[in-house]
């Protein structure tokens, strides 16, 4: 006897390719048995093999593990039900439990699933055997990562998730009982040993945290250049988690982007849509021509989309109509919507209903509302991309192509000045660069920079302060205003600006040991956090 069952695509991982439960079919076979009531408790058992699959793939664990405890009675040493053992296993975090359920089946077992499913669980230990693990502050996460310098953001983690345990938890009506497993990854190979990307794909989308498998993947900061917004990331992602746990992994891509990128920041502020100059500029651009991204287009990733401006324009869609939906329906609105979901309703049917008219209503006022907006107009490049590190990198001209034409020149040579050393003559091509360029980002940077470690604190505090201001991923403008802020001994405004630095590149010494010192002045209780990691990140 045979069943088939169509798994449905986590809308957590955009539309990435399948693995595990995640396949476009999931085949459950099961010998029948000659007997007629024999026959009939075969089907009864399929049929609960089916619906165990059902659970483990849409995020409701727990009716897994009461439907699968009664399978173990009816059906134990069936290939199914030591697949399903597995795999909830997995789920989890019990990893090498889940290989040893799987021992003695064949890779072919439950159509090729058993294969899967040990391949996965296999490569994952082997990157995890090694961890340590941290419990959070209020104990709602287990933050597991690898011992060394990631040892120095655990904590940070940990409060980070904590804090938006409580806000999303608040926002959309659902905070788990049980601890939210969390790995932090030292590299993009790692990230592709425990999920469905490669490594190749990893770096060509700038991918660097995934929710899937019941637990958040995160790349740590340390493997990028300059970093990444990796707190605000850790609560995108587990936003993520929580619509797929209260929609029982229903909600569209779309929709899962928009609620995620608006809750990512609530850990920290109240619910806003801020959006950067590039995605002002991107959202002007294509109002006026009438050129917006559909939700058709999205479907099934983001990563699908043509170019890194239109995945850009896609996402500051999503951010702004969730945004626009919670301010007009509040987050009851929202919350209504994923229940609907949950029940059957389609994505679209589900907000036209909470918002009171019809799908073209919706997207006729939203479109109006951002045109009432007025996005400003400008540069429609995407934002830096992250980098990652390789190696013998030189990371004073990274980013250069950023500059215009007419200024690249005057800030190469001061990059390769700053090389080596010679910063007063560097600070004269960056000020050639700013003259004929204008107020470019880049050279900004490097200029208050360079001003800050000739002594000129002033002048640096100028530049930095709107960079920072305009940019709150900018670390290289934080950082630099918090050294020129101590410098002139205003504590509060450098304790701010390392904060700053601290959620996008938490491994650079000078944040870590600036903030210590900002704190200590300030009789912070952190100081003696930062202190530690300031001395663990010199050594």
């Amino acid at each position: 006897m045979r069943a088939r069952l169509p798994a449905r695509r986590s809308a957590a991982l955009r539309g990435l390719p399948k693995a595990s439960l995640a396949v476009a079919v999931v085949a459950m076979a099961l010998c029948a048995l000659p007997a007629p009531t024999e026959a009939r408790r075969d089907r009864t058992v399929t049929g609960d093999v089916i619906k165990a699959a059902r659970f483990l793939q849409t995020a409701r664990l727990d009716d897994a593990r009461a439907l699968l405890a009664d399978l173990e009675k009816r059906a134990s040493d069936s290939a199914e039900v030591k697949w399903l053992r597995a795999e909830l296993a997995f789920q989890t975090g019990d990893y090498a439990g889940a290989l040893k359920s799987l021992d003695k089946l064949p890779d072919d077992a439950v159509d090729g699933l058993v294969a899967q499913t040990r391949k996965l669980a296999s490569s994952t230990l082997g990157v995890t055997a090694t961890f340590t693990e941290l419990r959070s502050p209020k104990g709602h996460f287990l933050i597991r990562y690898a011992p060394g310098p990631d040892g120095t953001i655990a904590a940070l983690a940990g409060e980070v998730l904590d804090a938006a345990y409580e806000t999303i938890g608040e926002d959309l009506g659902l905070r788990p009982a049980d601890p939210i497993r969390v790995e932090l990854l030292g590299a993009p190979a790692d990230l592709a040993k425990l999920s469905p990307l490669t490594e190749a794909e990893i770096e060509t989308t700038g991918t660097i945290a995934l929710s899937k498998y019941n637990k958040l993947m995160v790349v740590s900061p340390r493997a990028t250049i300059f970093g990444y917004p990796w707190m605000d990331t850790l609560a995108h992602e587990y936003t993520h988690l929580v619509v797929s746990r209260i929609s029982h992994d229903t909600v569209p891509v779309w929709m899962q982007e928009g609620i995620a990128r608006l809750e990512q920041t609530r850990w920290r502020r109240p619910p806003e849509v801020v959006l950067a100059a590039t995605e002002q500029a991107l959202l002007a651009s294509a109002l006026k021509k009438g050129r917006l991204i559909s939700f058709d287009e999205m479907h099934p990733s983001m990563a699908k989309l043509p170019s890194q401006e239109a995945a850009a324009l896609a996402y500051a869609e999503v951010y702004t109509l969730i945004g626009w939906m919670q301010k007009k329906v509040g987050y009851q609105g929202i919350r209504d919507a994923l229940a609907a979901q949950r029940d059957g309703k389609s994505a679209r049917r589900a907000v036209a209903e909470v918002m009171g008219t019809s799908w073209a209503g919706v997207e006729k006022d939203w479109h109006a509302h951002l045109k009432a907006e007025k996005p400003a107009a400008g540069n429609t490049r995407a934002g830096k991309p992250i980098k990652f590190a390789k190696g013998g990198v030189d990371s004073e001209n990274v980013g250069l192509e950023q500059v215009s034409v007419r200024a690249r020149k005057h800030a190469r040579i001061g990059g390769m000045l700053r090389a080596r050393g010679m910063l007063e003559a560097a600070a004269i091509e960056y000020e050639k660069a700013l003259s004929v360029g204008g107020q470019e980002p880049f050279v900004a940077g490097k200029l208050a920079r360079t001003l800050v470690e000739l002594g000129r604190f002033d002048r640096a505090i100028e530049l930095a302060t709107p960079l920072a201001a305009a940019d709150d991923r900018d670390a290289v403008a934080a950082v630099t205003l918090g050294m020129a802020r101590s410098a002139r001994q205003q504590w509060p405004e450098a304790a701010q600006a390392y904060e700053q630095a601290l959620r996008i590149s938490p491994f650079d010494p000078t944040t870590r040991c600036g903030l210590s010192e900002a704190y200590t002045r300030l009789s912070d209780p952190r100081a003696d956090r930062e202190r530690a990691a300031c001395s663990e990140l010199k050594n």
